[in-house]
């Protein structure tokens, strides 16, 4: 079984990841080259965009209809499954019925600056959907009242992904709206309780994927090998011979684009 996945996976329990062939982020190519492999699953949790060309829905596709079983949860492989489950591919957590459901739209829910894999792919900013768990359960617990969680979350998503942090997100919360007395509660809240969905939904993902979970694939589609899908292949599998193993620097979509 072989998994695409990084930050979502950052500091994650080691055996949830034991017996698969873990990949890093993927890219345009990447379950393409993987299905190669004849894998029984491949599982999406983490995928590259802005600086990379994305994971295309036609390589999964490919996959599919080649009797390979394609999940996706937590941040691309969310997306990726949200967009192409009625074709067969499998998606599980709480992202990725959002997506699914029309909750969520944007890609940037998921996206995320982070570290290099040396280091484990550390977050270096702050994922929207994080930030609407976790400013969910402080509601729940009487941290913050209904009208707060609501201005914490606009004045997050008003923020670019990249420098979307706890900090930056309370530095521009009004005293009038968040009084210093709850902002410091929160802050201290925020310590023992943060809520990181795309780690819990990964972790979902990787606990059926060890269950057996998502081990076959029928298809009911046609797939149509186009002038485009047949050169794209070629620079692909030129790619996999000649491209010497390097650290892809970029970001990734904690389910997105």
């Amino acid at each position: 079984m072989i998994v695409f996945a990084g930050p979502s996976i950052a500091g994650i329990d080691p055996a949830l990841t034991d017996g698969f062939d873990l990949r890093p982020p993927a890219q345009q190519g990447d379950v393409f080259l993987a299905a190669l492999d004849q894998p029984l699953v491949i599982g999406i949790i983490d995928g590259y965009f802005e600086g990379v060309p994305s994971v295309w829905h036609k390589e999964i596709l490919w996959a599919l209809s080649r009797g390979i079983a394609v999940c996706g949860a937590s941040s691309m492989g969310a997306l990726r499954a949200a967009e192409l489950d009625s074709f067969g591919m499998r998606g599980t957590g709480e992202i990725y019925a959002a997506y699914r459901d029309g909750v969520l739209e944007d890609d940037d829910e998921v996206a995320l600056l982070h570290g290099p894999a040396e280091l484990g792919y550390p977050g270096l900013s702050l994922a929207m959907v994080n930030v609407r768990a976790t400013v969910d359960a402080a509601r729940t617990d009487g941290i913050v009242t209904s009208r707060q969680a609501g201005l914490l979350k606009d004045v997050a998503k008003s923020q670019f992904y990249k420098s979307r942090t706890w900090h930056s997100i309370l530095a521009e919360i009004n005293i009038q709206d968040l009084p210093k007395d709850a902002n410091t509660a929160l802050r201290s809240w925020l310590g023992e309780n943060e809520v990181d969905q795309k780690k819990l939904d990964a972790a979902d993902l990787l606990t059926q994927l060890s269950d057996g979970a998502f081990s076959s694939s029928s298809v009911d589609f046609h797939f149509e090998e186009t002038d485009l899908w047949i050169t794209a292949t070629h620079t692909w599998r030129r790619r996999r011979h000649t491209e010497p193993e390097t650290e892809r620097a970029g970001y990734s979509l904690l389910g997105g684009l």
